[in-house]
């Protein structure tokens, strides 16, 4: 494949979020709080998860899915300290992404190790490579946050900004509390304050509708 044709397909955040909820309900029937994305990747779809020495470091990446789809490839560091956990719950997360919406490309690719998955994102043109990772990383986040379960902490949490008299600064600068509230905000959901912050944004749970 000449990389310079490469092409990713428009995807509306509907239909993405339409599809992170299905894999979500068929997946992770309980829909319990974090959604443990290794287990969905493990048990639920049966594909290998392979764990290397130095990905992060060789190509700045720290997961990829496999071209054959039978499985994910793991940066060995990142992959066995807790300290990464709530990376890699991210990282499976999003390549669950490209394996449901961009199966397509990926039959079409001839991308075997590491250093050709780095040629591929350095020959692609960059719009489309943009495409192609926004779409996983907005799959993902929609898979790890269920719309529900965020308005639920985020109602919990401007109750408390309101018991508090904090409505004066959400008012002059709703992003500053937000970015306050995010660690805890983050936490039931086992997902990184950014991920979070881009969350109830994308939402529209932020600001709250009543302020």
């Amino acid at each position: 494949m000449d990389y310079s044709e490469f092409k990713c397909r428009w995807i509306d955040s509907k239909e993405l979020w339409e599809k992170a909820d299905r894999v979500r309900e068929e997946y992770w029937h309980d829909n319990k709080l974090p959604i443990n994305t290794e287990k969905i990747v493990e048990f639920g779809l049966r594909l290998d998860i392979e764990p290397i020495h130095n990905l992060l470091s060789t190509i700045d990446i720290d997961a990829y899915l496999k071209m054959d789809l039978t499985g994910i490839v793991v940066d060995y560091d990142c992959y066995m300290s807790e300290k990464f956990a709530n990376r890699m719950r991210f990282s499976f997360a999003h390549e669950l992404g490209h394996l449901f919406l961009h199966r397509d490309i990926y039959t079409r690719l001839d991308v075997t190790s590491p250093e050709e998955w780095k040629n591929f994102i350095l020959n692609v043109p960059e719009n489309e490579y943009r495409s192609f990772e926004w779409q996983a990383n907005e799959f993902a986040g929609r898979l790890l946050v269920p719309h529900a379960h965020l308005a639920v902490e985020v109602n919990k949490s401007y109750e408390t900004i309101k018991k508090n008299n904090l409505t004066t600064f959400m008012k002059t600068d709703s992003d500053a509390v937000l970015s306050r509230i995010s660690p805890t905000l983050c936490r039931p959901f086992g997902i990184s304050t950014d991920v979070i912050e881009i969350r109830v944004k994308r939402e529209g749970l932020w600001p709250p509708s009543e302020l």
